[in-house]
Formats: C-alpha cells, structure tokens, sequence
C-alpha cells in the first residue's frame, strides 16, 4: 500500500468508527467493528471498485454491528442515537437538561420506527452524508432517498408530537 492510500483508508476507517459510536455501539465494539471491516476490506480489496470503497466500508461495518447485536441478543435494547451536541451549542444546566431530555424522546421515537427510516435518519442528519452516499449504501438512487428520508423525517416528527400530547 502507498502511504496516500493507507492515510485514506485510516480516515474513512476513523469516520466509520465515529459513526458506530453513534450508533449507540460501546468504545471496545466499534474499534473490534472497525479492526473487522478493515480486514474483509484488505481481503476482497482487489474486487472493490475505489469509487465504492467509503459506502462499501460502511455497508459492512453497519452489517457487522446489527451482526454483533444479534449475538448478544440486545436487539430490542439497540438505538441509533443522534449526536445531540451538534444540536445544542450552549451548556447552561438548561440547555443541557432540554439536550437530555430530547435525546431521550428522539431514542424513544426511533425505537418505534422501521430500522432503515432511523438509519436514513442517521445518517443523513447526524452522520451528514450526502443523499448520493446513503443511496449508494442502500443500493438504490439519491431520488428513492430523498422521498424516503423525508417520509422518515414526517414520521419522527408525527411520534414526537404524539409522544408531546399523550405526556400533557
């Protein structure tokens, strides 16, 4: 491998681990996901086309961690959480109770819906991919994306009212 080769791969294996973290995956699993995903990647490097290799690195780190929780029998327990700190710029004891508070209820709403509305949620919103890379993951076009992410983002928005209404 050349060095700026081997410097790429280390950044786009750094961003898939950051989002394995967001995914609500522990420290220790997301760098044993991450050691995984870069393995089977020097394996079948040879049949990966280089345009391909960030959504295929995430493909199969995302595949790897639904593996892991299947194994650990946790899976009503998993959630795709989003990064709450780049909601919030402030850390007053208000802002950081409302933060929390929130937090809870976007888990609580993402539980409920189908897994790849959370993912597209996820990814686009806390991950900040590009409607071009989610639908390259997903295997479909940017359009089918676009429609399906913004189903996904009426839908929280529907929990999260309704979870507001039955609280009051």
């Amino acid at each position: 491998m050349n060095d700026a080769f081997e410097k790429k791969l280390q950044q786009q294996l750094h961003v898939v681990y950051l989002t394995l973290m967001k995914m609500g995956t522990s420290k220790e699993d997301a760098e044993d996901i991450t050691q995984e995903t870069v393995i089977e990647f020097l394996q079948y490097i040879d049949g990966i086309d280089s345009n391909f290799a960030q959504a295929w690195l995430y493909r199969v780190a995302i595949n790897k961690y639904y593996d892991l929780l299947k194994k650990k029998k946790s899976h009503a327990n998993y959630i795709l959480t989003f990064n709450m700190n780049e909601l919030f710029d402030y850390n007053t004891p208000e802002y950081l109770l409302l933060r929390k508070e929130l937090q809870k209820d976007i888990q609580h709403v993402l539980r409920r819906m189908k897994q790849k509305e959370a993912e597209l949620l996820l990814m686009k919103y806390s991950a900040n991919f590009s409607l071009k890379d989610i639908a390259i993951l997903f295997h479909t076009t940017d359009k089918t994306i676009k429609t399906q992410l913004a189903r996904a983002k009426r839908k929280l928005v529907k929990l999260l009212e309704e979870d507001r209404l039955n609280e009051g």
